[in-house]
Parts: structure tokens; C-alpha cells; sequence
């Protein structure tokens, strides 16, 4: 009798070992799926900002040809792709300076 409550311990914690274990795996990976979720939505932000600017850039040179001359619609739509691409240009440093770190 003793030995079988003895087994019955002993499964017991066994079992609550092995779930604290998985539990443990389980806070990793939802921070890095945390981590990975908010890379992706900065890099989507980025990614309209990116295709906002060019649809500055492209209004900017219809306006221009249409008019026959350049306009400042043509220079902040050229600025706007710049700042674009730099902030995005950054944000993958940064991804890959992350990973290098790993």
C-alpha cells in the first residue's frame, strides 16, 4: 500500500515538473512571437509611409508634367521617399543588428 502511494507521488510530481517545464517554454516563445509581432507592424508602418511618399512623388511629377514646369510638390515627394527609405533603411540595421546579438 505504501509503495503504490509512494508511485502515486511520484508520478505526481512528474507530471508537475514536466508541466512547469512546458509552461516555462512556452513564456519564451510568446515573448519572441511578441518581439516578432511588433517588427512586423513597424516594418508595415514603414511600409505605408514608404508607399505614401511615393504617391506624393508620383502626384508631384504629373502635377509637373502636366504644367510643363516643376513645382514643390516634386521636392517633398523627393523628400518624403528619402525620409522613407532612411527610416527603413534604419529599421533593418536594427533587425539585423538584433539577430547578430542572438
Amino acid at each position: 500500500m505504501i509503495m503504490v502511494e509512494i508511485i502515486c507521488a511520484a508520478i505526481a510530481a512528474a507530471a508537475t515538473i514536466i508541466c512547469a517545464c512546458i509552461a516555462s517554454g512556452q513564456k519564451k516563445r510568446d515573448a519572441k512571437e511578441a518581439v516578432i509581432a511588433e517588427q512586423r507592424a513597424k516594418e508595415g508602418r514603414l511600409q505605408l509611409k514608404m508607399l505614401d511618399a511615393n504617391a506624393k512623388l508620383t502626384v508631384g511629377v504629373a502635377m509637373a508634367l502636366k504644367h510643363g514646369h516643376v513645382n514643390g510638390e516634386v521636392e517633398e515627394g523627393l523628400k518624403a521617399v528619402e525620409e522613407a527609405n532612411n527610416e527603413y533603411v534604419h529599421f533593418l540595421e536594427g533587425v539585423a543588428l538584433d539577430r547578430i546579438k542572438k
